[in-house]
């Protein structure tokens, strides 16, 4: 768990690089990539903190329930 500053910010800056290249891929000019750009990586990091939290939830839900006695 001592890790888990350094893995989040190695996951920002790999999700940084590849929405960005996605972005610039997508668009026809820099100007108009440049301006989708912060909505973009708004999407993606809620997009994955809503999928962490779900993940969260399922676990903590099925991982609670004991069987048997």
């Amino acid at each position: 768990m001592k890790d888990l500053p350094f893995h989040i910010l190695l996951f920002l800056a790999s999700g940084t690089v590849i929405v960005t290249i996605s972005v610039m891929f997508s668009e026809a000019d820099d100007g108009s990539a440049l301006r989708v750009l912060p909505k973009r990586l708004l999407y993606f990091f809620a997009g994955c903190g809503a999928v962490a939290v779900v993940m969260l939830i399922c676990e903590h839900t099925f991982a609670s329930i004991h069987w048997g006695g």
